[in-house]
């Protein structure tokens, strides 16, 4: 009876303590590992990339900040913020002034950059991504999206342009009701149950997160779906043998004392 009660206050206090360790990790070390092979477009690489979050490797990322750099093996602290209480002081553009309506757009554009079709065919998928990535980071910084587009004339920017702002073009700035994916964006209503997502935001070296637009971070705002973080994972890992060990303990007692009985 003693021996039950200890595994009962064991196992309460298991609960409890990684309970409060999932809710109070908002810090953790992120390393770029890099995006799949030919995701460029006018040397610059598109989403989705590949990041070890927390220690949970090969974790599909999506950039939204287009000011700032990051480079494959680049590893950094980040504030993590799971998306329904985004923007706030912990993220990068929530910082800069960035509303939750803008972060919408930027979920919408990152849902469909990580669950593109496995039916398209790969020269469309990755024309498909270059659209969207571009799109992604023209909620955020229209003009600098823009302007990039305007000094690199490819012949396929005009397209790309139009693609993004609809009738606005690179030319203007763009507002709702201008069309392109853009306004689709803007227009699209979150899904039921919001959208399972995490903003991983870059920290300063003193303490704090970085605001993003100022070219100053140590690395870009990056989206993911929500993975438990390495720690977490392991208190659950240790949470699911302990109460196998209660279970199987308590088993063996009753089983016992059905033998000693008869």
């Amino acid at each position: 009876m003693i021996m039950r009660k200890a595994i009962r206050i064991v196992l309460l206090v298991g609960v409890v303590a990684l309970s409060l360790g999932t809710w109070a990790v908002a810090q953790t070390s992120v390393t770029l590992t890099g995006p799949p092979p030919g995701n460029t477009y006018d040397n610059i690489y598109v989403s989705p990339y590949y990041a070890t979050v927390g220690g949970v490797a090969n974790t599909p990322v999506v950039c939204d900040d287009f000011g700032d750099d990051t480079s494959i093996g680049d590893q950094w602290n980040a504030t993590i913020t799971p998306f329904p209480t985004a923007p706030q002081t912990s993220t990068s553009w929530g910082m800069a002034g960035k509303t939750v309506a803008q972060y919408n757009e930027v979920a919408w554009f990152t849902m469909a950059l990580i669950n593109m079709p496995s039916s398209v065919q790969p020269a469309n998928a990755l024309t498909q991504q270059v659209i969207d990535s571009f799109a992604l980071w023209a909620v955020f910084d229209p003009s600098g999206v823009a302007g990039y587009l305007n000094s690199h004339p490819l012949s396929t920017n005009a397209a790309l342009c139009t693609d993004i702002f609809g009738t606005a073009g690179c030319g203007s700035s763009w507002v709702p009701g201008d069309g392109g994916l853009l306004d689709q964006a803007y227009q699209a209503p979150v899904p039921s149950g919001g959208y399972n997502l995490e903003v991983i935001s870059p920290d300063l070296s003193t303490g704090g997160v970085c605001m993003a637009g100022q070219e100053k971070c140590a690395a870009q705002e990056f989206i993911a779906i929500s993975v438990p973080e390495g720690g977490a994972a392991i208190g659950y890992l240790f949470l699911a043998g302990l109460c196998c060990f209660g279970a199987m303990f308590l088993r063996s007692r009753r089983q016992t004392g059905t033998i000693t009985a008869a």
